[in-house]
């Protein structure tokens, strides 16, 4: 991108940084080092040919580095130490935005993969059931430009918990039936389960103790609260 013309830090570090796709380029890189196709899945409207050009960009700059595979073909990507000062950088837009930007979320920034993807990166570990629990997510209302698949699986066994795109054969312990907007916005902390829109949402069909289960699992609670998303790998929920 042009410069800006001056030495401030602000604007040097701007140019950098404030690149379309740029941040969230280190938003997921904040989170563990990752493959190519690992970061395309995560971030899927970014076209290949970008995302490769904004890697060697920020490999250039000393932000990233980037390894060959020590078995198969492809590289590893990963944050520098510089790259790790970045890191409260980004906490603190995900806080600002947090508390600043629910109004003006639209339709289409909805997407049940990138939702389950999100969700499962912010449970502890030690969290897990070390009975096998599974849950189906049953969503309506996705919007026509994302993926039209309705349901989805979280299979938890500790240490593990899979992300299923097709059934994984396993007894169903909790359907969670919901419109994927209202879901949302009630993980991330915008409504409550108690509130109207949730209630006419959102429905948990089974039994009591698995419902309140999931709910502790997911971090969903009967009113509104801010939450505060952990941007590192699964060690880092654990503090």
């Amino acid at each position: 991108m042009p410069g800006y013309g001056q030495f401030c830090p602000v604007a040097k570090t701007c140019e950098l940084f404030a690149e379309r796709w740029t941040p969230l380029i280190l938003r997921e890189l904040c989170c563990g080092p990752a493959q190519f196709n690992d970061l395309r899945r995560r971030l899927p409207l970014m076209s290949k040919t970008l995302l490769a050009q904004r890697l060697r960009e920020l490999e250039q700059r000393g932000v990233i580095s980037i390894t060959t595979k020590a078995t198969g073909p492809g590289n590893v990507y990963a944050l520098t130490p510089a790259g790790e000062d970045f890191r409260p950088i980004i906490e603190a837009l995900g806080l600002w935005g947090q508390r600043h930007t629910q109004h003006i979320l639209r339709p289409e920034d909805f997407d049940p993969h990138f939702l389950l993807q999100s969700v499962s990166g912010q449970i502890p570990r030690s969290a897990f059931p070390a009975r096998r629990f599974v849950i189906r997510f049953d969503f309506r209302n996705i919007p026509a430009a994302r993926t039209a698949q309705r349901s989805w699986w979280f299979v938890f066994m500790h240490p593990h918990l899979d992300l299923c795109m097709k059934d994984p054969g396993h007894p169903i312990d909790l359907v969670i039936a919901a419109d994927l907007e209202t879901f949302t916005r009630a993980w991330m902390g915008y409504l409550g389960l108690a509130d109207p829109p949730a209630r006419d949402g959102i429905a948990f069909e089974g039994p009591p103790d698995a419902a309140e289960r999931a709910k502790a699992l997911l971090g969903l609670f009967d009113r509104p609260r801010e939450r505060r998303f952990v941007f590192g790998p699964p060690e880092m929920l654990e503090a």
